[in-house]
């Protein structure tokens, strides 16, 4: 047989889900072809498949090592990229996959979800009207534009785009997250139910439905219609657990422990459910059963990502401390750049009592900077007074977001990266500076999972405002998408400045749930920074962090970023 015939029949092998038997085949091939590229080529891909991603990269540098601009060879190379989280060099490898080869549609089609997926919509938006150019009307890359305008908050153009496309029925659901962008509330509901039919939408499409509702403070109407949307969408495991879990979001814990008994009666204890009641269970101080559920869960579905972070938090609380650092260990392998699973690794050397601080040194870590006043403001109160109104104008709904650490205030719903506003052009103009000179600060080191990541330059990968109100305040929390998150200062109450209660403080390093360290104590916060108008605090988006609760009858507002690397 010659390389072709085995390489046809290796490919096969993959095609059917037998990869131990194609990782055979590729192993006998690359013996016998050590210099043909689309063996090792092939190689990568059965690596990459079987989730072993490092191996694939080295198989994949062996074929561009002999077919250096190969465009399908750099297409896999991204692909790879990707799911190691390297976005930065997964974009060059699809930009030169596409030099090599300008109409390759594939990796047009990679290289646009990897922007949207790095919260690039920017470049997604031109990767998807220059491939529309050589492939007019392909759906693919049509519904890609209309998601990238969406994310650009370019509402309106979007749903244009959208209602052009001759196959746009197909895509209620993205219909119904540009309504509810526009604020068109009754007709987002509408779109989303029409979504509830569609298995690979339904849930989010539910949480759009009982976000919408429930930020206008219209829960009662969301709780009326509850079991209509789950019939809508087939009752299965995941609706019944991702309404639980909303429930217990709104406070509404009963209800949401009933939720999950009627998922178990209509299909007994399955994973989702189980790793549901788990969290219920952690919080509600049963650490023990919540770790007995989260156990059951991953048990039944191994090496479930979603599923281990219940496991890992569970361990944690229960002085498992071992259990959550092989948790940690192997989801690392998977996404390395996942802050949540830093985070537990971390927190987990940090209670064993072990050196940690190298990974989150508050000292070195947490910086403070002030900002400097943008240009045509007087100075910064000036400066932020107008910026306090600007945003006010954007804080309509009633309530704080169901998916959110906020408690007791509101949270803007559009990027405000988006918004087209001049002071919010200035605002993001001014935290270049410090931003850079944070970045310049804390150098590169390439076996430190947030200096590795220093390239020197950055993308702002969302923005938003929060509003806390009396009794306001943030749950303990990372940022699991993230490199760096912040918390800048626009408005702070008088209450900030009593240094005994500390109300409105924002404090890093503890978790959302008590873990007791080696030597019997809690783990508490490292530090804590006091709250100050004009004042930008930068951090590694894997620290805990979260705020001291308001206790007057006034607002703290802030305007964060998170920001990663390219």
């Amino acid at each position: 047989m010659d390389v072709n015939a085995q390489l046809q029949a290796c490919y096969a092998t993959l095609q059917a889900g037998n990869i131990d038997a194609a990782e055979t085949q590729y192993n006998q091939m690359s013996q016998a072809h050590p210099n043909n590229g689309d063996v090792h080529h092939l190689g990568a891909l059965i690596s990459h498949r079987a989730g072993y991603q490092s191996p694939a990269l080295a198989r994949l540098d062996k074929a561009l090592a002999i077919t250096s601009a190969h465009f399908e060879y750099l297409n896999t190379r991204g692909n790879i990229l990707s799911a190691l989280q390297d976005i930065p060099a997964a974009i060059k490898a699809y930009n030169k996959s596409l030099q090599a080869k300008p109409d390759y549609l594939t990796a047009a089609l990679n290289l646009g979800k990897c922007a949207i997926n790095n919260k690039d919509p920017i470049r997604a938006l031109d990767v998807y009207r220059a491939a529309l150019k050589l492939h007019p009307g392909n759906e693919q890359l049509q519904i890609g534009e209309v998601i990238a305008l969406k994310e650009m908050i370019k509402s309106k153009e979007a749903l244009a785009k959208l209602d052009a496309m001759p196959t746009h029925g197909k895509f209620s659901f993205v219909r119904g997250q540009i309504l509810l962008q526009l604020e068109r509330w009754d007709a987002s509901v509408i779109a989303n139910q029409t979504a509830l039919g569609e298995p690979a939408s339904a849930v989010a499409a539910f949480q759009n439905i009982m976000q919408a509702l429930w930020m206008q403070g219209k829960w009662n109407e969301a709780q009326d219609h509850i079991d209509e949307y789950l019939q809508q969408a087939g009752q299965t495991v995941p609706m019944y657990a991702a309404a639980a879990r909303l429930l217990d979001k709104a406070d509404d814990r009963q209800g949401a422990h009933a939720m999950l008994a009627r998922s178990v009666a209509h299909h007994g204890p399955k994973p989702d459910i189980l790793a549901a009641r788990a969290r219920f269970k952690l919080q509600e101080g049963d650490m023990e059963a919540a770790y007995t559920d989260a156990l059951a869960a991953l048990t039944a579905r191994p090496g479930d990502i979603n599923l281990m972070a219940d496991y890992a938090d569970s361990a944690l609380a229960t002085g498992r401390h071992d259990e959550a650092m092989t948790a940690a260990t192997e989801a690392l392998k998977v996404v390395p750049n996942n802050q949540f699973w830093i985070g537990v690794k971390v927190t987990t050397m940090r209670a064993l009592g072990q050196d940690y601080k190298y990974y989150t040194d508050p000292d070195k870590f947490v910086v403070p900077f002030q900002l400097e006043t943008p240009e045509g403001y007087g100075d910064l109160k000036e400066y932020n007074t107008a910026l306090k109104a600007a945003l006010d104008e954007m804080h309509g709904l009633s309530e704080h977001p169901l998916n959110q650490s906020l408690r007791n205030g509101t949270q803007t719903v559009a990027d405000l990266r988006f918004v087209d506003h001049p002071i919010l052009k200035a605002h993001y103009k001014a935290l270049e500076k410090p931003i850079r000179e944070y970045m310049r600060m804390l150098g590169n080191d390439p076996d430190h999972p947030f200096l590795r990541r220093n390239t020197g330059d950055y993308l702002i990968t969302g923005s938003w405002s929060v509003k806390l109100r009396k009794k306001g305040f943030h749950v303990s929390h990372v940022h699991p998408e993230g490199w760096i998150s912040s918390a800048y200062y626009v408005d702070v109450p008088d209450e900030v400045a009593d240094t005994e209660k500390k109300a409105g403080w924002i404090h890093f390093g503890k978790p959302p749930f008590p873990v007791v360290g080696q030597d019997g104590q809690e783990l508490g916060y490292e530090k804590i920074v006091q709250p100050s108008q004009g004042t930008l605090v930068l951090f590694p988006s894997y620290m805990w962090h979260g705020t001291n609760p308001l206790e007057q009858d006034a607002s703290r507002m802030t305007l964060p970023i998170d920001v990663v690397p390219i």
